[in-house]
């Protein structure tokens, strides 16, 4: 009995030793035989999504971020009566309207609702036939805006068929025309104070012009009549014009064209003839003007033109 129990206690310190030397060896010292040794997990939960940044009903993570499992950006708060903050500056929630317009206006109305903010471009001056304008204002809160005239929409001969549909055309020049852009907000949104602005038409300014550098005329008893030209040109194709001519001293008009342009051209030339007298008898001179009239060019559209006139 004694020898097997000193034999028992003499395996046991084998394996204790045994135990001991092997412990906290790498597994890189296993042989190449040896099978892998799985990874042990942490053992830590994984992370919840924080409060408030749940992606909106029907939309994945991915589509929130623009990467595959990133964190959804928070939807844009709706406004609620009696709170005391304003809209959310971040993309808006489903049902919420849209922001294309800037940066909302902070706080809210007595009412608890939302302020809203107009932003409303010039729409600048024209000069005609560009005579009409598109206009495009728009809400902070993504609701849509509302365009009045003067004097109930038909006023000044500023006209639109549909007051929302944006575009406004001139009828008669020069025009002066008002245009209030209101939005009369929602159960989320005050209504917005109104936005003016003016658009200005004018009249078409051409330049009109004798044509040669000759300032002498030669009177001829077998042909007194000579030919001179004059000239119209404007940015835009000229409407039909009225022409007006007048000569005084050693020449006379004989013809002049009364209505030309209408075309679509932007520069228009036209015959005026005259017939010269004897300059000794005149006193040997010519003065000529021409005007072009129209009701959508510049009052004053005329050139003079002095001529010396000899035998």
């Amino acid at each position: 009995m004694t020898i097997t129990s000193k034999a028992g206690s003499f395996a046991a310190g084998l394996l204790l030793v045994a135990a001991l030397t092997s412990c906290g060896r790498d597994q890189a010292d296993k042989g190449p035989d040896s099978p892998p040794v799985p990874e042990t997990s942490t053992g830590l939960p994984s992370a919840e999504p924080s409060s408030g940044a749940s992606t909106a009903p029907g939309a994945s993570a991915s589509s929130a971020t623009g990467k595959s499992g990133g964190t959804a950006a928070p939807s844009q708060n709706r406004p609620q009566p009696g709170a005391g903050a304003g809209p959310a500056k971040t993309s808006a929630a489903p049902g919420a309207p849209a922001n294309p317009c800037g940066t909302p206006p902070t706080g809210r109305a007595q009412d608890g609702r939302a302020h809203q903010r107009i932003v409303f471009p010039a729409l600048g001056t024209h000069q005609w036939p560009d005579a009409e304008v598109t206009m495009r204002a728009c809400a902070t809160s993504g609701l849509p805006v509302t365009y009045q005239l003067q004097n109930g929409g038909r006023g000044g001969g500023c006209w639109t068929s549909a007051l929302t549909n944006g575009t406004v055309r001139a009828y008669v020049v020069p025009l002066t025309c008002e245009v209030t852009a209101t939005q009369a907000g929602n159960a989320a949104f005050a209504p917005a104070q109104p936005v003016v602005v003016t658009w200005k038409v004018n009249k078409l300014a051409v330049k009109i012009g004798w044509l040669g550098s000759a300032d002498t005329l030669v009177y001829s008893p077998s042909n007194p009549v000579v030919t001179l030209q004059a000239r119209v040109t404007a940015m835009h194709p000229l409407p039909k014009l009225v022409i007006y001519a007048d000569a005084n001293g050693a020449c006379a008009l004989v013809q002049v064209p009364r209505n030309i342009g209408g075309t679509g051209g932007a520069a228009i030339t036209f015959d005026v003839r005259v017939a010269l007298t004897d300059p000794g008898a005149q006193g040997g001179s010519c003065d000529l003007r021409v005007k072009v009239d129209s009701n959508q060019i510049a009052d004053g559209s005329y050139d003079d033109r002095h001529y010396v006139v000899r035998r």
